[in-house]
């Protein structure tokens, strides 16, 4: 399963990326797509992995998928997976899987998600731990921060990055009022 850029199999990167202590997987930039996703989540050697990094991958909803049904990676606590390809559905399937429960750290910086996958995020109960959430560049639009801003869930968070989701100035001012985002120490708009 070789990528442009990467000379080398999936098999041995999850070997050759993983940590000594085995809690953090790092395969930023390494093309493994939605494929080598589907092996990495069921490979039962990274079962203590706690940070994965997914960044520039090309994952799309399909590898997600692998993610949220995967038997192995289910105590992630930090999930990069910007600059990637995924959309609403992707979204859904985090927002909908127990495997993220334990999520303190969420990145979606520069993929496809939209007011449905905000919306999935918002009224998730499994990502009631997120800390942190980066939906930067994205297309949730103002619908998107809306339920985002109306989440009765997202009580932990943090940080929140929504730049570059074509919100104008009036909404972004209304939205910084709301109950959940006048709680967020740093949020971006």
């Amino acid at each position: 399963m070789n990528q442009p850029f990467n000379d080398l199999p999936v098999e041995e990167l999850a070997k050759q990326c993983l940590s000594a202590d085995g809690t953090v997987l790092d395969l930023h930039i390494k093309y493994i797509g939605d494929e080598g996703l589907a092996y990495i989540a069921a490979l039962e050697d990274l079962r203590d992995v706690r940070e994965l990094n997914l960044e520039r991958n090309e994952i799309t909803d399909a590898g997600v998928r692998s993610l949220a049904e995967s038997r192995v990676l289910n105590k992630l606590e930090v999930l990069h997976l910007h600059r990637n390809a995924i959309g609403d559905e992707g979204m859904k399937l985090i927002a909908g899987s127990a495997n993220f429960s334990h999520l303190k750290s969420l990145n979606l910086w520069k993929n496809k998600v939209g007011a449905e996958g905000a919306r999935a995020v918002g009224e998730s109960l499994y990502l009631s731990e997120l800390e942190r959430l980066d939906l930067a560049q994205n297309r949730i639009g103002a619908e998107g921060a809306e339920a985002l801003a109306g989440s009765m869930t997202l009580t932990r968070l943090g940080y929140l990055d929504i730049f570059g989701n074509g919100l104008s100035e009036e909404q972004k001012e209304s939205l910084k009022k709301s109950e959940t985002f006048s709680r967020i120490q740093d949020i971006i708009m």
